[in-house]
């Protein structure tokens, strides 16, 4: 049976590392910049900015003289090997004093393998390559940087460092200029990253006057509140269920995948990326799957996924019933019928795994909205980062209540913000003393320090339909 392990580099189940770097580049076509960003010009050399995710690297090539993008590349995080989230690293630092550099040696290697693609593709010497700015979650900005970041699997969160920083060529191991500078863009708080600190950034959070929420969707959902005079943000641990791993059929966006999805008279309608046979179900889709068997009363307010006789009863549209099986004492529901091989299946077990990702995001959201004295009524703008926020349905992720219960209008996608962000301090000072202020500016509320949350999370994980 198809199972996603998370760890692409070595499963080898679906993928190939064609297909998973052709997956990877759909990130790169997330940069967007803001109307009133203008980069400097007239500087010596080129610069790259590099966005660290924990399943994503992005690279982008700027030229400082014309203040150009003149390329973006994207390739796996190659730490993935030694686990799929950052606790999984953390937990790998701690069992010997020698993994930090080993984690650090391939994150080091994937960077100057995109530097190496950059340059040769635009034909540049990485001699000429003068600045690099780098941004990503607390636990990679302390990896690359060489700080150990035990400190940050245990309350209470605690960073190795502060502030920016700045290492030689020597102190990065990357193959540029022996003259280059190279920035580390500040994080926020243990789990708030200068990769928020980049959207924050490319967004112009902080200079909003309505009350706007920010919201960084992955294994890790960072929120950041804000009404032009007080910030607030926090973690919550979503879990990997929107990145396709701890899900049955789940997947990553790649060849194959289910990434939308509706019911309609008794019918399931689908589309796989690439337009060809489903393998599996990345985020997107079950987030598409889960709303529309909300919707049908497929599934309960509880998160309970009925049974047959049930959907009988209730009048379910005849043509879903024979969907409705039960293997193994486990309810599950038919989502493609296949002639050969096994059929893809959505089960109970997927159902609370995304009660459950989507109750930690929700929770975060109540308590900082609680943090300022308002609701969700008073929210004028939700802003969703990351390049996955761009293939979600806003219609299926407020059903699910993983956005709040808001206008569709407010609601509005910021692309790959960190990439954004991290490359705009490349190209402009103003914009490197923007992020370097942002963490003063932005109030940290660590959830699980709050005798609140757990109600709150508990009570979140519910479904409003039906």
């Amino acid at each position: 049976m198809f199972k996603c392990t998370g760890i692409c580099s070595t499963c080898g189940k679906c993928q190939s590392e064609k297909i998973i770097e052709s997956t990877n580049q759909r990130k790169t076509r997330m940069i967007e910049y803001p109307a009133d960003f203008v980069p400097e010009t007239d500087n010596k050399g080129f610069g790259v900015a590099f966005d660290i995710g924990t399943t994503t690297v992005v690279g982008i090539l700027r030229d400082l003289k014309s203040g150009r993008q003149i390329g973006i590349k994207a390739r796996t995080n190659p730490q993935n090997e030694y686990g799929m989230d950052v606790i999984s690293r953390i937990t790998f630092c701690s069992q010997s004093e020698g993994n930090l550099e080993i984690l650090k040696n391939k994150i080091d290697d994937v960077l100057n393998q995109l530097i190496d693609e950059l340059s040769t593709e635009s034909d540049i010497s990485k001699d000429e390559i003068l600045s690099v700015a780098v941004c990503g979650n607390t636990t990679m900005s302390h990896i690359f940087s060489g700080y150990s970041p035990i400190s940050l699997a245990h309350a209470p969160f605690t960073p190795a460092y502060t502030g920016v920083v700045t290492l030689t060529k020597e102190e990065s191991s990357l193959d540029v200029s022996d003259d280059a500078m190279i920035t580390v863009l500040p994080g926020i708080a243990g789990h708030v990253g200068g990769d928020i600190t980049s959207g924050i950034v490319a967004t112009r959070l902080l200079s909003k006057k309505g009350l706007t929420l920010f919201i960084d969707i992955g294994t890790n959902g960072e929120i950041v509140l804000t009404d032009g005079s007080v910030s607030y943000a926090c973690s919550t641990a979503a879990g990997p269920a929107f990145e396709g791993a701890s899900i049955e059929y789940g997947m990553r966006a790649t060849h194959g995948a289910i990434e939308k999805v509706e019911i309609k008279d008794g019918e399931v309608y689908f589309k796989t990326i690439d337009s060809c046979e489903p393998v599996g179900i990345c985020g997107s889709g079950l987030i598409d799957i889960v709303s529309e068997m909300i919707e049908c009363g497929l599934i309960d307010k509880t998160g309970r996924l009925i049974n047959a006789e049930k959907a009988g009863e209730k009048g379910i549209h005849e043509g879903l019933i024979p969907r409705l099986i039960e293997v193994d004492n486990q309810r599950q529901f038919i989502l493609v019928y296949k002639e050969n091989g096994e059929n893809i299946i959505i089960t109970q077990n997927d159902i609370r795994e995304v009660q459950l990702a989507k109750g930690a995001i929700a929770a975060g959201t109540e308590i900082l909205l609680k943090s300022v004295g308002k609701k969700i009524d008073d929210i004028e703008s939700i802003i969703v980062a990351g390049a996955f926020g761009n293939y979600i349905d806003k219609s299926s992720a407020k059903t699910i209540g993983l956005l709040p219960d808001v206008d569709l209008n407010k609601i509005v996608f910021a692309g790959n913000a960190a990439g954004s962000g991290v490359s705009m301090t490349l190209a402009s000072i103003n914009e490197m003393k923007s992020a370097e202020e942002v963490p003063d500016k932005v109030k940290h509320i660590e959830l699980a320090g709050r005798d609140d949350f757990q109600s709150i999370y508990l009570s979140s994980m519910g479904f409003r339909k039906k």
